[in-house]
């Protein structure tokens, strides 16, 4: 308890140092603490309970189709299917159960292996979703903007990320009013705020994530931010981590716990802590 209340006090003292206090709390993969993630009920479910944006991630597969998956180990665990994301058909998306339902409420047992129409579906108009692309192919973009505008979504609810400053920048290149992202695993040995910039700038981006951000400081995020970019990291799993997050200054943050942590903040409004 005495951590928990220690953990409140420094994320208050933190959002007090950063400008105007304002950290946007993300959903990563949806609420995973309470529905399979990655699925079309697992965004929804973020929406409904207070997410302003959710991040998934999609790939192309070898007859066009693109999908809602992390990588092949969340294929097999959640799906049962043995096989690298890029080989699946359509069909296979279709038919797709989960493996072992057991493991969620019984009112996700039906839950199906989304693909982006799946997942658009369940927008709100008025919020915000990140579409983190894992295999970009032939058409993806396209594929991409046919399927916001049968959603009724507009270009502004979708941001384009990637590892990739190439896939970010073509796409960019096709759709200019799409907002993009390039996301990196910081590695101190790589990294630096004038490298990020500078492969930011190619890439076209107006922001970009971070991870293994507790390895980087306030000024690091402040040379990029001068640069004219917004910076966000992951993962942010409990109020320490967002306390870090704050203090060195982020835009926003991505969370498996998004709810959760969101909770546990609002409590600060009701903390005398002297």
């Amino acid at each position: 308890m005495k951590k928990t209340i220690f953990a409140m006090a420094v994320c208050a003292a933190a959002f007090s140092a950063v400008a105007g206090g304002k950290i946007r709390v993300h959903s990563h993969r949806g609420e995973t603490d309470f529905a399979p993630q990655n699925t079309a009920e697992a965004i929804k479910l973020a929406y409904d309970m207070g997410s302003l944006m959710i991040e998934t991630d999609f790939w192309q597969t070898k007859d066009g189709s693109i999908v809602c998956v992390h990588e092949r180990h969340e294929l097999k665990n959640l799906w049962g299917i043995d096989k690298d994301p890029r080989d699946l058909t359509a069909e296979e998306i279709k038919s797709a159960r989960l493996a072992h339902p057991e493991r969620f409420d019984k009112k996700y047992a039906d839950c199906r292996l989304p693909m982006l129409d799946d997942i658009l579906a369940v927008i709100p108009k008025d919020k915000k979703f990140e579409l983190e692309v894992k295999c970009y192919g032939k058409g993806f973009a396209d594929k991409v903007d046919a399927a916001r505008e049968k959603a009724g979504l507009k270009r502004e609810n979708i941001l384009i990320t990637s590892f990739s400053a190439d896939v970010v920048k073509d796409f960019k290149s096709k759709y200019p009013d799409y907002e993009t992202m390039l996301i990196f695993s910081y590695n101190p040995e790589k990294h630096s705020p004038e490298s990020i910039i500078s492969t930011a700038k190619r890439a076209g981006v107006s922001q970009v994530a971070l991870g293994n951000y507790r390895k980087i400081d306030r000024e690091f995020v402040r040379k990029i931010q001068d640069a004219g970019f917004k910076v966000g990291v992951w993962q942010v799993q409990n109020l320490d981590d967002l306390a870090y997050a704050a203090k060195i200054g982020a835009n926003r943050v991505c969370s498996d716990h998004a709810y959760r942590l969101r909770s546990d903040f609002k409590r600060l409004k009701n903390l005398d802590f002297k």
